[in-house]
């Protein structure tokens, strides 16, 4: 066993597979919006926060309310000041950033699979479908987590709304219980682990708990003997926690069938992903579903 990452991972045979089939869904994550400066969790409840002073809350109400260490609670109480105060918050500018040459999502946008992310932003824009109206490839309201929604290439489906219906974005604690208890998400991420091969981008160690919560929903861990591994996770670390991400890779390959992908943090940190997707995205050969293949899918989501 190596003792240090792969600076450059192999792309899985799986996943290449998938990707010429037109079975490849990228599921994108906060970690990797973070790589072109939008906020973390933390960063985006203080943002948030601060649109309230002082029409909202007062410098002191606002510095007991930071003093809350969970992010989710915080927005949790910034939505009830703002509905209570009749506040507009401004999510755009929480999330606009001018992007930089050679960002990561230039690169992610030439993969021409289907995305699913937990994102409200809107830097993903595969360059399949640039010529196209945006309404016909970009999905984020809860009645449109449909498995037929995967099933185009470059579809983009927001799991928790998008900046374009700022009112329906999954941002509270509340918010976040009622969407995975309802049909649609249940329904729609049974759908996308039994007939996808999946690759998790941007769920650091810091998001471990909406991964694995995403997992569990969509009924990931329930397994039999001998099943392919269709779900992969790519994740950073350093070399000197190599034992942990050998502890974590078991886990993951038990509880939930989900292959993890080390690279290297020591460099780069979490901007060495830039490298490995421009890579990949130039080894990566994509096709399209074939015919059979969507007529059972719409056939399944007819029937349920």
């Amino acid at each position: 066993m190596s003792t240090t990452f792969n600076p450059s991972p192999i792309v899985p045979s799986e996943i290449e597979n998938a990707a010429q089939s037109g079975e490849l869904v990228i599921f994108v994550g906060a970690g990797i919006s973070r790589l072109i400066n939008c906020p973390s969790w933390d960063g985006f409840a203080d943002r948030v926060l601060k649109q309230l002073v002082p029409a909202g809350i007062d410098y002191y109400e606002l510095s007991q309310i930071k003093s809350i260490s969970d992010p989710k609670k915080r927005l949790s109480i910034a939505k009830i000041v703002a509905q209570k105060k009749s506040i507009t918050i401004n999510y755009d500018s929480i999330f606009e950033v001018e992007l930089k040459p050679d960002n990561v999502y230039g690169y992610l946008n030439e993969f021409n699979s289907s995305f699913v992310t937990t994102n409200y932003d809107k830097y993903l824009r595969p360059c399949s479908r640039e010529n196209e109206q945006e309404e016909s490839w970009r999905f984020y309201k809860q009645e449109h987590l449909l498995g037929v929604n995967l099933d185009r290439n470059g579809n983009v489906v927001h799991l928790h709304g998008c900046l374009d219906d700022p009112d329906n974005m999954v941002i509270t604690t509340r918010d976040y219980l009622d969407h995975y208890s309802s049909k649609e998400v249940e329904v729609f991420l049974q759908d996308l682990f039994k007939r996808k091969t999946v690759l998790f981008l941007g769920y650091g160690l810091d998001e471990i708990e909406v991964l694995e919560y995403i997992l569990r929903r969509g009924d990931a861990s329930s397994k039999t003997e001998g099943e392919r591994v269709r779900r992969f996770i790519l994740q950073g670390f350093f070399n000197a926690e190599m034992a942990l991400f050998e502890l974590l890779q078991a886990y993951y390959q038990d509880s939930f069938t989900t292959s993890l992908i080390g690279f290297p943090k020591d460099y780069k940190n979490y901007d060495h992903q830039v490298e490995i997707l421009a890579s990949w995205s130039k080894k990566l050969k994509f096709g399209g579903l074939a015919l059979v293949d969507e007529v059972a899918a719409l056939e399944d989501e007819i029937r349920g």
